[in-house]
């Protein structure tokens, strides 16, 4: 579904650079790349669990807050399940640090990105099935979603962010790719423990 409202090209443009960068990070490039290794795969996995987390969790608090009934399929329970079947110990988690959602343009913002990240699952579950093989923990990648799942948030959006919101669902969108960012920067200068 191409989207060509001033809300989505407002989002897109705000967002652009940050998303080239997330999608060119080196945690994450190899997990497109048909010489993908199971540590990469791993590595990957453990750098985007804090930031998923993170951006589920503050979207079920907004929605929470703003009385707002959004039907959110959250991923990071699969993702939990693809690291424990790696044999993987989760991420420690700071609840105490959230993105904020108060007003209605941080909550699409937010589900921009979330609802977004949905779309490039497939090629990424495509290429790791390739690389690694159907039998290798990929349900955060496959998680069934409804063919209209991008067309339904953007119903939503449409719906529920005005005019006036539309700069607030920009950054909050920014502030998502910059949580993504910085979770992946942090493990790529760490020194992560693999068990195989």
């Amino acid at each position: 579904m191409k989207v060509t409202s001033a809300l989505a090209a407002c989002l897109r443009q705000a967002t652009r650079d940050a998303h080239r960068r997330l999608d060119s990070h080196g945690v994450l490039r190899p997990l497109i790349s048909p010489s993908l290794s199971y540590e990469e795969y791993q590595r990957a996995l453990l750098a985007l669990y804090p930031a998923q987390w993170r951006l589920e969790k503050s979207i079920a608090r907004g929605l929470d807050a703003l009385h707002q009934d959004y039907p959110m399929r959250p991923r990071a329970p699969a993702l939990a399940d693809d690291l424990a079947a790696m044999v993987q110990p989760l991420p420690a988690l700071d609840e105490t640090v959230m993105l904020e959602v108060c007003r209605p343009g941080q909550l699409i913002g937010l589900l921009y990105v979330l609802e977004g990240a949905r779309l490039g699952s497939r090629i990424i579950a495509h290429n790791v099935h390739r690389t690694l093989g159907r039998q290798v923990p990929s349900r955060y990648f496959t998680v069934v979603q409804d063919d209209d799942s991008w067309s339904v948030f953007w119903q939503f959006a449409e719906r529920y962010c005005s005019e006036s919101e539309q700069m607030v669902a920009a950054v909050a969108a920014d502030s998502a790719f910059r949580l993504f960012l910085s979770c992946l920067d942090t493990s790529h200068t760490t020194e992560t423990v693999i068990c195989l």
